[in-house]
């Protein structure tokens, strides 16, 4: 397992291009939300500490799903039935791929908070920028596990496009863009058992100096396993 995690990390290292875009463009988002369109109303403070998680959320989740892409890829090219004459089981390799797919989510969470100290006027204490790093690190684990499940139903030819349909629309469903207390009633009911809404949730109660939910950890571990099933299952239908 080792040896191929390594692999995988290496193979992320090589995509230049996919990092940074993803690193990025959450931070951009930030910007526009703060600086351009100057959310917020009479408490901008709050709003800019509200949009610095949310994006970094954004940021995490979407490092985390779009390796869906590449296996995809690796399917085109016969790399999973090579890998299903190995000894690696099916269980192994979805947990490299976890691994790897979250391997890279602390710097682009990071990039947004530094974006939150330098340009927004975020202050919080150092245990509390080490705790939301932490939680939002855990909280892209079942994004991680959603994206091997996508590489293993689509073709490279649509893989990019439904990652970047789910990676909008749990994004936007689950507050990060605009809060679930300004959605209608109906649809914030079922944002608020989005997995995004649970991770965001994570860093927001974190900001507003409160302890993280033990319903929102439990709900994420819930969205993990799920995730995680199906990546399995699909991994060994792939692998025949």
């Amino acid at each position: 397992m080792a040896a191929f995690l390594r692999l995988e990390l290496i193979r992320l290292v090589r995509t230049p291009t996919y990092l940074i875009y993803l690193i990025i463009f959450p931070v951009v988002m930030y910007l526009m939300f703060v600086h351009v369109l100057n959310v917020g109303g009479p408490n901008p403070g709050q709003a800019r500490s509200f949009y610095m998680i949310s994006m970094a959320t954004y940021g995490a989740i979407g490092m985390a799903l779009f390796s869906a892409s590449r296996i995809a890829l690796e399917r085109q090219i016969g790399w999973t039935r090579t890998l299903a004459v190995t000894p690696l089981a099916p269980r192994t390799y979805v947990i490299s791929k976890l691994l790897a797919g979250t391997i890279a989510v602390p710097a682009a969470v990071v990039l947004v908070l530094a974006s939150g100290v330098l340009l927004g006027g975020v202050r919080l204490t150092l245990a509390q920028w080490v705790l939301i790093v932490a939680l939002l690190w855990l909280g892209s684990i079942p994004f991680a596990a959603l994206g091997v499940g996508i590489g293993y139903v689509t073709k490279v030819e649509s893989s990019q496009g439904l990652t970047v349909g789910l990676y909008f629309t749990l994004a936007i469903l689950g507050g990060l863009w605009y809060p679930v207390e300004l959605f209608p009633a109906a649809v914030r009911t079922i944002a608020e058992y989005s997995p995004a809404y649970f991770a965001g949730d994570l860093g927001w109660r974190v900001v507003a100096d409160q302890a993280p939910r033990l319903s929102s950890i439990g709900a994420l571990a819930a969205w993990a396993l799920i995730f995680g099933v199906f990546a399995v299952w699909r991994y060994g239908r792939a692998a025949r």
